[in-house]
């Protein structure tokens, strides 16, 4: 496939890869595969590579199967769930071996279930576990069969709706029992467990990516490790404070006769958000994240030994060296004293390698583009990684890496050759600095046009990243694509300003009490530094953003650096900061705006960057396009409408575009093909582009 340009329609029919994962000899890996037939149907698939070939073959296709992964087994069986009618979900394994294969079905769970895990375990049987909800008995309960005869639900705690969906009124918990090999294949030894009888934990969901089994629950030999909340906390400024829990297991195959143990912490942030907890590979050491409630930007590595009083920092004491970056994920090395490690990088998502010793110091081992996902390569003491990566014009790239030598990676297989197959070249992507609205520097990537001349000039625009502590990585996306936005005509940059990841706590944490002000600063000086580069059009350009992204382009609108722009593009942003904090599924903390987010105890606080503010809204003249769906719940459509509402009483020339189906995020392949025309069909009009 060579398309003839890069295309809202050539992105979302492009197959879609996810991460590779190896088997236990490192000789085959799993990905799935998903495949859009625009105004059709998609195509998904789960798929095995040979790693030394790079050839690749189906192995399943089935778009209600999730969640494949190896048995671990020793042997090349896959096992997968897959959705059934009335709420049943099936276990199924499937022999890689043979292809093609027939899946065999292990057994039936009776009620929807996901984030499945397994662990061999040393008695030839294979442990499992599966999050599902809990019915008041503690039971697995299906919502399908016990649908109420109205539609009314009540809440009496804080959060009743979370990112795109109400609350259950049951609770997640973690199930889980045991794999037995009869002769005619794999079965269920017996009945499911509830990990959290007897608790009111609630077991962790990812509600925009379900089916990742990777996140916040670990399996070893004696028992499970996972983050949850703490229960029973009411006051809704603590809501999102979670720790990481231990419950010991005899046995896989019975019921757990110990409660769970919270791990505690030693440090000074004792109020934060734990999460991605992991075994070490013998079960000894249980390794987590932890950091402040709402800064990304302070989160550490903490390791538990068993049994012992607490938890310690990684860097803080056992290598008792201090590490720039922060860790955005790890997993243990096949030894159990390496950590491989993740972390934002100055635009980059970078893999890392730290030994668990006195004095050791994080080695880099990739910082080009955006790692995704890593695995040893085989379950020996190697140190070979098979890691799945993309950059800005490449969508998916699987590589190997050695952790212990110093020679380049050995690319297995690249989904678009390095862009080549959109048409795209890493020659279009360059990074810029510019001075800051402070006494820093603020770092930017530029994406030109495939056929861009140097000679000519090219409209601008301008994209402004969520968060607001987010930023903008050399890495694949299908909402926000900057050489799609390129493939326009537009000379596209980036800014990671104020805020931003991967430059240091202290310029992260320059945005809290501040929404509207550094980075709104650095903004205006982006735009005063490209003014300077002679291809770039800066009286013909347009900005967009969403989230807070979204914010900034409601905020720029009262002010002057709103009539530097033809056009702006609002998706989910916020427009009265006061009521937005009390619609919210989520708070934030009293640093995000000098004080209590909640408008009776700090008045000043909510109205100094409020974009909403009386004397801003007349200033309101710049064209836009305000994009907000029903169900996003993080920032409540209300806002979009007064946002909209606010420029069609000014008279400004305005349009508002909404998904009913749609959450904070545009994810199904049709309405993001929608959206991506209407915001090109937008912004083209106004820096005429012919489309």
């Amino acid at each position: 496939m060579i398309v003839e340009k890069f295309t809202p329609e050539a992105m979302i029919s492009a197959p879609r890869r996810g991460p590779a994962i190896p088997n236990h000899d490192g000789t085959l890996a799993l990905y799935t595969l998903s495949t859009h037939t625009i105004g059709g149907e998609t195509l998904k698939e789960i798929r095995v590579m040979n790693i030394a070939t790079g050839d690749s073959s189906q192995l399943f296709d089935d778009e209600k199967a999730q969640d494949a992964a190896w048995l671990g087994d020793g042997s090349n069986t896959v096992i997968l769930l897959k959705k059934g009618g009335e709420g049943f979900t099936f276990l199924i394994t499937i022999d890689a071996d043979k292809s093609p294969s027939d899946p065999y079905i292990v057994g039936h769970i009776p009620v929807p279930v996901q984030n499945l895990k397994v662990k061999a375990l040393k008695d030839g049987s294979v442990a499992f576990a599966v999050v599902g909800l809990a019915g008041a008995d503690g039971q697995l309960f299906n919502p399908e069969l016990n649908k109420p005869t109205h539609t009314g639900r009540i809440y009496d705690v804080y959060r009743a709706r979370e990112w795109d969906t109400y609350r259950n009124l049951q609770k997640y918990s973690i199930f889980y029992s045991t794999l037995s090999k009869k002769e005619d294949g794999w079965k269920i030894t017996g009945p499911l467990h509830n990990a959290l009888a007897g608790t009111n934990l609630e077991a962790p969901i990812n509600m925009y990516e379900p089916t990742d089994p990777r996140d916040n629950y670990d399996l070893s030999q004696g028992g499970i490790t996972l983050a949850a909340e703490e229960p029973g906390i009411k006051d809704p400024l603590l809501v999102g404070i979670s720790d990481i829990y231990y419950v010991r297991l005899s046995s896989f195959a019975t019921a757990s006769v110990h409660s769970p143990v919270k791990i505690g912490v030693q440090s000074e942030e004792l109020d934060g958000y734990s999460s991605h907890p992991r075994f070490s590979p013998d079960g000894s050491l249980i390794a987590f994240l932890r950091g402040p409630r709402s800064a990304f930007e302070q989160t550490q590595i903490f390791i538990h030994q068993i049994g012992s009083p607490s938890a310690i920092n990684v860097f803080e004491m056992v290598t008792g060296q201090k590490w720039p970056l922060t860790p955005s994920g790890f997993e243990f090395a096949p030894n159990g004293h390496v950590l491989y490690i993740t972390a934002d990088d100055t635009g980059r998502v970078g893999l890392y390698k730290v030994d668990l010793l006195p004095s050791a110091y994080p080695k880099t081992l990739l910082r080009n583009g955006a790692v995704m996902s890593y695995y040893p390569l085989g379950h020996d003491n190697n140190e070979r990684l098979l890691v799945t990566s993309s950059t800005l014009v490449e969508s998916s790239t699987y590589q190997i890496v050695d952790a212990d030598a110093d020679h380049e990676p050995i690319v297995v297989s690249s989904a678009t050759k390095n862009g080549s197959k959109f048409g795209l070249s890493p020659k279009q992507v360059s990074e810029i600095y510019f001075e800051g609205g402070g006494d820093y520097c603020v770092h930017a990537w530029m994406v030109r046009p495939r056929n861009f001349d140097e000679s000519k000039t090219y409209p601008l625009a301008l994209l402004v990243h969520g968060g607001p502590m987010g930023a903008w990585n050399d890495g694949w996306g299908i909402r926000w694509n900057p050489a799609l936005w390129a493939e326009q005509g537009y000379v596209v940059v980036t800014p990671n300003i104020t805020g931003s990841t991967g430059y240091g706590i202290e310029f992260a944490d320059a945005v809290r009490d501040s929404w509207g002000g550094r980075p709104y600063d650095d903004l205006v000086n982006c735009m005063e530094y490209l003014k300077q580069v002679p291809y770039i059009d800066t009286n013909n350009a347009i900005a967009a953003g969403g989230s807070y992204g979204g914010y900034m382009m409601n905020w720029i609108q009262g002010h002057p650096l709103g009539r530097r722009f033809k056009a702006l593009v609002c998706h989910d942003g916020i427009f009265h900061v006061p009521s937005f904090m009390l619609q919210t599924d989520y708070l934030g903390d009293t640093r995000d705006f000098g004080g209590p987010p909640v408008l009776w105890q700090n008045v000043e606080g909510l109205e100094r960057y409020n974009p909403a503010r009386p004397d801003l809204l007349p200033n309101w003249k710049t064209p836009m396009l305000v994009i907000h769906s029903d169900k996003d719940y993080r920032c409540p459509i209300t806002d979009g409408l007064a946002a909209f509402h606010t420029l069609q009483l000014l008279g400004t020339p305005s349009k508002f575009l909404t998904f009913l189906d749609e959450g904070h995020m545009v994810l199904k392949e049709e309405n993001s093909l929608e959206w991506h025309r209407q915001v090109f069909a937008w912004i083209n009009k106004y820096t005429g582009i012919a489309s």
